[in-house]
């Protein structure tokens, strides 16, 4: 009877354990800003920027989608005989997944002629793969002198 006993209870911990082993690997926890999915996009705007106030070239927009919002990155060229500096607000017009929407970003920009820019922000919530832009709008909020350095804005 001893060995059955000692049988039995080697039976039961090998089965605790694959028990313990299986729901812990079952209950993995994602951690908040993992990506859905590896969703990465990227739009090329070939209409020039409209900018009343500051020369720049085509904007390309891209971004990821991760859970629970989306981090928008998007890249300009300086085309200012003097240089682009200023605190600007980017406004981006597009289509994603048939239906429209909005992402404003602010910053600053501080390039010489030639340069590229880049301007970025998370949106919460997340939008799905951007299909299209239609328009962009860069609004100078104020230009910064050429002695002042460039401030550090935080949103």
């Amino acid at each position: 009877m001893a060995a059955r006993t000692r049988w039995l209870v080697v039976a039961a911990l090998v089965a605790a354990i694959a028990v313990a082993f299986l729901f812990r690997r079952g209950c993995r926890v994602t951690p908040p800003d993992a990506p859905v999915a590896p969703r990465s996009f990227t739009v090329e705007h070939h209409a020039p920027v409209q900018s009343p106030d500051l020369e720049v070239g085509p904007v390309l927009v891209g971004g990821t989608t991760y859970r629970g919002y989306t981090d928008w990155a998007c890249f300009l060229e300086c085309r200012e005989p003097e240089g682009c500096k200023a605190e600007v607000r980017l406004v981006v017009d597009y289509t994603a997944d048939g239906a429209g929407g909005r992402v404003v970003i602010a910053g600053s920009l501080d390039a010489e002629s030639g340069e590229t820019m880049r301007l970025g922000r998370a949106e919460r919530p997340p939008v799905a793969a951007v299909d299209r832009v239609d328009r962009v709008t860069l609004e100078v909020v104020r230009f910064i002198g050429p002695d002042v350095p460039t401030p550090f804005v935080v949103f």
